[in-house]
């Protein structure tokens, strides 16, 4: 087992079956015993929506770990279709699938079946994710805000159609120039292939880094949505979810931690993001911290010190 992942067992299991191709979600359970209810944290993983894995180690960060073992919590990580072979349709309707199997008998069932039974409080939930997985973390604050108590987004991809991912970048992400004739040859290739929801390749790598690049991200992440009425688009795009009539936060608000020298997801994305969600929902329901460093700066933090207290008004919520 991972270093990453001591301390936890791992049940893996599909929560929905497209086409014969399974879409797996882990579900991660402390090893340690505990009496009552377990707390919840689902989170998503990040990759650019285009290539990743829920327990892709080099995305997957120590502290969540920590956090778990910390409070005797329940992690469930889904697995979601990637882009471009899927659409942004459709990895949205995975997460809405997702929602509705964390909150069906089936996982019920899976937990009640281990030695000894577990059972997960779904009054605390916390959601959390990591750059594309951040978007998907937003997205859902925003959408079901009223079954989860806090959110925490790492250097989310917090608007897809900023011009940070609309337009070519003088410097390239991660410091990796990549010719954009690999994003348009992965893209030609692409055409009528099954989508698949894990690929952690250094090839998917260089796509998701070439899109990045050359500002082709934002129209991978458009395509099709010409057509989206504004209600659906809302749950695409953070930005305009705010502009919802009687948007809602979780309890426990949305925090956001950012690197200052992040290469991937430009600071003054989010920062923009933060802005508009504090003139519409008022007060600090909306925390940004910002903190040098790259993206994926937290990936080997452990959940203490500095970070414990930034989380700490979220955990907080969570927990009551």
């Amino acid at each position: 087992m991972a270093s990453k992942l001591q301390g936890l067992k791992v049940l893996q299991t599909p929560y929905k079956t497209i086409a014969h191709h399974e879409i797996r979600t882990d579900v991660l359970v402390p090893e340690t015993p505990l009496s009552g209810k377990r707390p919840v944290i689902v989170r998503f993983h990040g990759g650019g929506l285009v290539m990743g894995d829920s327990l892709y180690m080099p995305f997957y960060p120590q502290w969540l770990t920590d956090l778990a073992l910390a409070h005797g919590a329940i992690i469930i990580s889904p697995n979601y279709r990637l882009l471009p072979e899927a659409t942004t349709r459709q990895i949205f309707q995975d997460v809405a699938d997702f929602w509705a199997y964390v909150h069906s008998p089936s996982l019920g069932s899976l937990l009640s079946s281990q030695s000894p039974p577990v059972e997960a409080d779904l009054a605390r939930v916390l959601v959390a994710g990591d750059s594309a997985g951040g978007l998907l973390c937003l997205s859902t604050a925003l959408t079901y805000g009223p079954d989860v108590r806090a959110a925490v987004a790492m250097y989310p991809l917090a608007d897809p159609g900023a011009p940070e991912f609309t337009r070519p970048r003088e410097n390239p992400p991660l410091g990796q120039s990549v010719p954009e004739s690999v994003y348009d040859d992965t893209l030609a290739a692409a055409e009528g292939r099954p989508a698949e929801s894990s690929l952690t390749s250094a090839a998917r790598m260089d796509f998701m880094l070439a899109a990045a690049q050359h500002g082709r991200l934002g129209g991978l992440y458009g395509r099709g949505l010409e057509d989206a009425a504004p209600a659906e688009r809302r749950v695409y795009f953070p930005p305009e979810a705010l502009e919802a009539e009687g948007v809602r936060l979780p309890v426990g608000g949305i925090t956001i931690l950012q690197g200052r020298d992040d290469s991937v997801v430009p600071v003054e994305s989010v920062r923009r993001f933060v802005k508009r969600a504090r003139e519409v929902v008022g007060g600090d329901g909306v925390r940004l911290t910002e903190t040098d460093g790259e993206h994926g700066f937290d990936v080997a933090l452990r959940y203490d010190g500095w970070l414990k207290g930034e989380l700490k008004r979220a955990v907080d919520a969570w927990l009551e």
